[in-house]
């Protein structure tokens, strides 16, 4: 562990010797000494400059507003003065015109008053009126009595002129006959033209026979058809009704199958908190018994080396006494002197190592503490971030299962709002096929009045025209009896007066008694 990890950069440097640690210098800036002198003399100048630009813009804001108000000012009394000047001009304007109106008014008064003065009639005036009206009257009278003399004699020459009478006679016969003529083929028209309706109703009627047969044929293959349609559509629709349930049940299917896996989802969370746990208890478990280990293999490291270290020495001693054989008297006591001065240096150096050891366990302790703590703390964050992203995990697969649950409830009422409506529609369907046959047999049946009513209006049509031929008989008789019965009188009375009109009317009047002043 404490190989493996990346030395920090520091301006420290451990030395030779325990608690000896060199200081690295800093590099020199490259900013000079007084940057930040020049800089805050830099800012200083540039809010001194930012604050005069503030002042002048503030100062021609001033003098903008100053001048816009004046000239608003200015502009509003030029045009309060020119709206004086206009209204005064019009007072001025419409004075001299109530003025002229006045005198227009007393003109038209005096106008008046003359007139109505000389409209008053005198009696000379109205003598001369009735003068004239009567003079009017009698010119009239006489124009038109000078006409009805011309008439008279017009008519008188007309009945004395054999050439005249014997030609009319010949025109009035021809024009007779004509007339005959033209009422008899009128009548064969008429007969002709009956003919033809009767026959044309006749082929009407046959027409609509055959188009009734034919609508009837064709609504009845409509009807097949719709029929067919409708059982389709039903059939489409049952289908539709039947996959809508199916998928009601897969959406069930589907909610319980999310539930369980809600559950599962639960088990395993349940799980990995007791994995998890377990764990951390076997890393503390294995911690602990890597510290141990490390210390015994420590302390007998130690062991072997102070051991290595007095075997060697034993062995120096025995071959310098078997080389020195004769020296060992002098050197006894030098190298037993040398011998104790050396083991109290290796005591010392013993103690020494002993508290360097104990600095170094205490350091390496500190650092296994550190690293523990470390990776505990590395540890507590795995295991925080494994929690959050479980729990995060969990919370969207709980969103998407209440999503996907209220999905289901809402394709559950969606699908029957739609079956609601698959049943309104049949209904709808079923209710316009009864009004479109109750339709159909409405028109069958005013289509049938129709042609009731036209072969009752041919018939009474054909009464009619006999009515009217049998009167038109009568009339015929009527008229040749009393032209019979006239020629007759005449015969029998052959004198004609001849008085002209206007003597026959002065003769009345004067067996009446009318005085001759109020004939004239």
């Amino acid at each position: 562990m404490l190989a493996t990890q990346k030395p920090r950069r520091t301006r420290e440097y451990a030395g030779p010797t325990p608690h000896s640690v060199a200081i690295r210098a800093k590099m020199p800036s490259k900013l000079p000494p007084d940057h930040l002198i020049l800089e805050r003399r830099r800012h200083d100048d540039a809010r001194e400059e930012a604050e005069a630009v503030t002042k002048y813009n503030a100062l021609c804001d001033l003098k903008n507003d100053w001048e816009r108000i004046t000239d608003r000012r200015i502009q509003l009394n030029t045009v309060s003065r020119k709206v004086k000047g206009l209204m005064l001009e019009q007072e001025f304007t419409l004075e001299d015109r109530r003025e002229r109106l006045r005198q227009l008014l007393a003109a038209e008064d005096a106008q008046y008053l003359e007139e109505m003065e000389a409209s008053q009639e005198t009696m000379l005036e109205r003598q001369a009126k009735m003068r004239e009206r009567a003079k009017f009257l009698k010119e009239k009278r006489e124009k038109e009595r000078l006409q009805v003399v011309a008439e008279k004699l017009d008519q008188r020459w007309r009945e004395e002129c054999e050439e005249l009478r014997s030609t009319l006679t010949r025109r009035h016969m021809d024009e007779v006959c004509l007339e005959r003529g033209e009422q008899l083929r009128i009548k064969a028209d008429m007969d002709q033209q009956s003919q033809a309706e009767e026959k044309m109703y006749a082929d009407l009627w046959h027409q609509d026979m055959l188009a009734k047969a034919a609508r009837e044929e064709r609504e009845a293959q409509e009807r097949h058809a719709r029929n067919q349609e409708t059982l389709k559509t039903l059939q489409k629709q049952k289908a539709a009704l039947e996959a809508k349930k199916q998928d009601a049940k897969r959406l069930k299917e589907e909610e319980g199958r999310l539930l369980a896996e809600e559950r599962e989802l639960r088990k395993m969370e349940e799980q990995r908190a007791q994995q998890e746990k377990l764990a951390k208890q076997q890393q503390a478990r294995e911690d602990i018994a890597t510290n141990i280990r490390l210390k015994t293999k420590r302390r007998a490291k130690e062991m072997q080396e102070e051991l290595a270290l007095d075997m060697n020495i034993l062995e120096k001693l025995l071959s310098d006494s078997r080389n020195e054989a004769m020296e060992i008297a002098q050197r006894k006591k030098e190298l037993r002197e040398e011998d104790q001065r050396y083991r109290e240096y290796l005591r010392q150096t013993a103690r020494e190592d002993e508290e360097r050891d104990r600095e170094i366990d205490k350091l390496v302790d500190a650092e296994v503490q550190r690293q523990w703590q470390k990776r505990l703390d590395e540890w507590a964050r795995q295991r925080e971030a494994r929690k959050r992203l479980m729990d995060n995990v969990l919370a969207v697969r709980r969103q998407q299962v209440e999503a996907k649950l209220a999905e289901n409830a809402k394709a559950q009422i969606e699908l029957q709002k739609e079956r609601e409506l698959m049943q309104a529609a049949m209904d709808e369907h079923k209710r316009l096929e009864e009004e479109k046959l109750a339709g159909i047999r409405r028109e069958n049946l005013a289509y049938q009045d129709d042609l009731l009513g036209q072969l009752d209006y041919t018939r009474r049509q054909h009464e009619m025209d006999k009515d009217e031929e049998h009167r038109e008989y009568l009339k015929g008789l009527e008229a040749e009896a009393e032209y019979q019965a006239k020629l007759k009188e005449a015969l029998a009375r052959p004198v004609i007066d001849k008085m002209h009109p206007m003597r026959r009317a002065h003769m009345a009047k004067r067996a009446s008694g009318v005085p001759y002043e109020d004939l004239m």
